[in-house]
């Protein structure tokens, strides 16, 4: 495998769950983590865990349903790094009743809604 020590990385959902898991594997293989969610408190505590273990990261934390939140970042990454490496695209929204047999029409706009902001949200990366 290559080495990705310097890269840039921007995690998406980086606040928990396999966001924060990724953002940690990349901190800790040496790349600079981007670290994106809803939440800047659960952000700022994976931006620590890297830091304390030797890495670096920062925080941009946004709303990735919006356009102009993912356009907003991605540009706030160009500027900074003048390029993004790798893009960890996990943003999503939850969906508690998931299940098949008991999912509603209001479950399924959910999840609609959440592969659209997907899409959306590499779209515009790739065009930054």
């Amino acid at each position: 495998m290559r080495s990705i020590k310097g890269e840039i990385a921007w995690v998406t959902g980086a606040g928990s769950g396999i966001g924060e898991a990724a953002a940690l594997a990349l901190a800790a293989a040496g790349a600079k983590v981007v670290l994106t969610g809803r939440r800047a408190g659960p952000l700022e505590e994976v931006r620590q865990r890297i830091a304390a273990k030797g890495g670096a990261a920062e925080v941009r934390a946004g709303d990735l349903t919006k356009a102009a939140t993912v356009d907003r970042i991605a540009a706030e990454i160009k500027a900074a790094h003048g390029r993004l490496d790798i893009l960890v695209s996990n943003a999503g929204i939850n969906i508690p009743d998931r299940s098949w047999k008991r999912l509603t029409p209001e479950g399924i706009d959910l999840f609609a809604e959440d592969l659209s902001l997907q899409l959306a949200e590499l779209r515009e990366t790739a065009q930054a």
